[in-house]
């Protein structure tokens, strides 16, 4: 990896990422489900699920919009066997890459790794310092080198909750951030606030999770007017009578950034509106624009 590279991006000139052409192929695919979800931790380096020690934003909606988020229905989520999960992929960085950039995001909030279609790997790590994207570099049609990115978090802005992941009881008002006067989808609310998310097919992996937790994902971007980025990842593991998901989301601009980390049971034939969450952990913060 070239150091000076590195220290372009990092000296002082972290920058929102441009965007860049997604090679297609297999990294729009998942991978597949295992035997097991992920394990708590990458050896050596990423703590898997660390939490903000106790932080926790008001109930009341966020973001200075009274307007009522859009909810997304769920979509597809295609999976790839052939495809490494994230432990693997993140593995296939080099060294350094992995240490600079755990160094620049802090301690790890939301992390995963995948690879492109030709088996370069790519990385989004959120951190209590920075949002933290790791990008290969082409030179004559290959992958030569590693580049990284960061948006940093603005201090004291970050804040974290985890959201009650029961299923939905028939004819009953939701839980947590969402059940107030502006929940979404509730009669008399005020006007829908529709986000632009880049890629749109994001809008299938937001409907998979519980109302209120679309809501609180989506709310700090609705004074914003602005196109929203949004990346994602997870694994699918399929038994016999249920199903297992383990996704994480990251949704940003140059101002904000939310993410989630969730992991999931459903029943074999079963809506996903009557899923069983098992972790539903949040996090919001505010970004310092260039």
């Amino acid at each position: 990896m070239d150091e000076k590279a590195w220290e372009r991006e990092f000296a002082g000139r972290d920058r929102t990422p441009e965007h860049r052409d997604r090679t297609p192929g297999r990294q729009d695919r998942l991978p597949a489900g295992r035997d097991r979800m992920p394990g708590d931790r990458v050896p050596g380096d990423l703590p898997h699920g660390d939490r903000m020690p106790g932080d926790r934003l008001p109930a009341g909606p966020a973001g200075g919009s009274a307007g009522v988020t859009q909810i997304h229905e769920p979509g597809a989520l295609p999976v790839d066997p052939e495809s490494p999960d994230r432990l693997r992929a993140w593995e296939l960085l080099p060294d350094e890459v992995r240490a600079r950039t755990l160094e620049k995001a802090g301690r790890s909030l939301v992390w995963w790794a995948r690879v492109y279609s030709d088996g370069a790997p790519f990385a989004v790590v959120l951190g209590d310092r920075g949002l933290c994207r790791v990008q290969p570099v082409y030179r004559d049609g290959a992958a030569a080198e590693h580049r990284g990115e960061r948006v940093r978090v603005e201090p004291g802005s970050l804040a974290s909750r985890s959201f009650d992941g029961r299923p939905a009881q028939a004819g009953g008002a939701g839980a947590g951030a969402g059940a107030g006067a502006g929940a979404p989808g509730r009669p008399g609310a005020a006007r829908v606030e529709r986000l632009v998310l880049d890629p749109p097919e994001a809008q299938g992996v937001l409907g998979h999770f519980p109302l209120d937790v679309q809501d609180f994902l989506q709310r700090p971007f609705l004074a914003d007017r602005r196109t929203v980025t949004a990346e994602w990842y997870y694994e699918e593991t399929v038994q016999p009578r249920h199903s297992d998901l383990f996704v994480l989301l990251c949704l940003s601009t140059d101002r904000h950034v939310t993410a989630i980390e969730a992991r999931r049971s459903l029943d074999r034939g079963a809506t996903p509106d009557r899923a069983r969450w098992h972790v539903l952990t949040c996090h919001q913060a505010r970004l310092i624009p260039r």
